[in-house]
């Protein structure tokens, strides 16, 4: 995991400042507390240590997923983006849309255990 540390300037152009091999993880209230928390429990899901996925999801977390040098796309090559819990957008990704990680994970792990029970 790495930490890349990235500068908007007017027009809203992403400039790298640096990229962090350790980034920390110690945080420094309660907001910086949840998004850290979130990460490490997103990394962990794509980590699949316990084996629940079944290779077929097309989102983890609050992963964007890549395979084979490209993006995991929805059947219809489309990903449905929601911001309080509206849809806002059809893209090709999930950055800045709204994450229900709690959701997401349970009808992932059902689907999943569904699959490996055929």
């Amino acid at each position: 995991m790495y930490g890349y540390d990235a500068l908007l300037d007017g027009n809203l152009k992403p400039w790298l400042i640096e990229i962090n091999a350790s980034p920390s993880l110690t945080a420094s209230g309660k907001d910086d507390y949840d998004l850290k928390y979130g990460l490490l429990h997103d990394v962990l899901n794509v980590l699949d240590m316990e084996n629940r996925l079944t290779g077929k999801e097309k989102r983890v977390g609050g992963w964007d997923l890549l395979w084979d040098d490209g993006p995991v796309l929805a059947d219809d090559g489309n990903m449905e983006c929601t911001m309080n819990g509206t849809s806002a957008a059809v893209t090709n990704s999930f950055l800045g849309c709204y994450n229900d990680r709690h959701k997401q994970l349970r009808e992932m792990y059902t689907a999943a255990e569904a699959v490996k029970k055929t």
